[in-house]
């Protein structure tokens, strides 16, 4: 199972010197994770896939598989 903690310092790392934050961040047993980040300024699509990215970046699927969602908050 992929940790959280090493998903929130891949974020961290990804969006530092940004005005965007983690609203929220789950790691299910399945390794579905999903992330709801937002911006002071609004979270625009591009720094959507720039959160993605950096995770993305740091971990291998050949190692272990996992699922990757990165949402703004809003209406459902």
């Amino acid at each position: 199972m992929i940790a959280k903690s090493d998903i929130r310092k891949f974020i961290e790392e990804g969006i530092e010197g940004t005005d965007v934050f983690i609203v929220e961040l789950t790691v299910s047993e399945q390794n579905h994770v999903h992330v709801v980040a937002d911006a002071d300024s609004g979270l625009s699509i591009d720094k959507c896939v720039a959160v993605s990215r950096s995770i993305e970046g740091r971990l291998d699927r050949e190692v272990e598989d996992f699922e990757l969602q990165v949402t703004s908050p809003g209406l459902t």
